[in-house]
């Protein structure tokens, strides 16, 4: 059995390999070339970035401008003269009505619930020959005016609405006719005060 080993062997020995400087060279020039290339690209990239970036700042610039002048041409538009005088016009309308409608609500109020009776108390009265066209209900006084077939039926009439609760205490102080032209029909006019 051997007890030694001779390191002085060449098969035992470590190789050692030498790069020749001509490889060494292309290897580098290779490395070189592939380093420029890459940066190159790198460059051609972020150039054509900056050149998106700027033309999107370019038009955000624009959209802004137009935006300003849109809104200052929005400040100094004035309405239409038409459109003015017209609201106007329509404000006035709203406001009569609003105007009549608190009058007709206060004229409700004040209106007194007995006058329900008193279109009672004239449904009570009712002549076929007669007929009221008009009729005006104060406090104290009233006025009533209407068409006959019968003139001599309205005194008649008088004298039944004077028996209800409304009328009295009120004389008639006016009665006037009036022949229609080329009708049969006489108009009659009556006016009643609050009487002593």
């Amino acid at each position: 059995m051997k007890q030694r080993i001779n390191l002085y062997q060449a098969s035992i020995q470590p190789r050692i390999e030498s790069l020749a400087l001509a490889s060494l060279f292309g290897v580098m020039l290779v490395v070189v070339v592939i380093s420029l290339l890459a940066w190159g690209g790198m460059q051609w990239q972020q150039h054509q970035q900056l050149q998106q970036n700027k033309q999107v700042e370019q038009q955000l610039q624009r959209q802004q401008e137009q935006l300003g002048l849109l809104q200052q041409a929005l400040l100094q538009r004035q309405p239409a003269a038409a459109l003015v005088a017209e609201r106007d016009q329509l404000k006035r309308k709203v406001e009569q009505q609003i105007a009549l409608q608190h009058y007709l609500a206060a004229q409700q109020v004040r209106a007194d619930y007995a006058f329900s009776k008193v279109l009672q108390q004239f449904t009570a009265a009712d002549i076929n020959s007669l007929w009221l066209t008009r009729f005006i209900l104060r406090p104290g006084s009233s006025e009533l005016q209407g068409l006959t077939l019968a003139p001599a039926a309205v005194p008649g009439w008088l004298e039944s609405l004077r028996h209800f609760d409304y009328f009295k205490g009120q004389r008639f102080n006016e009665l006037r006719l009036l022949q229609l032209p080329e009708q049969q029909a006489v108009q009659f006019h009556l006016i009643a005060e609050q009487g002593d």
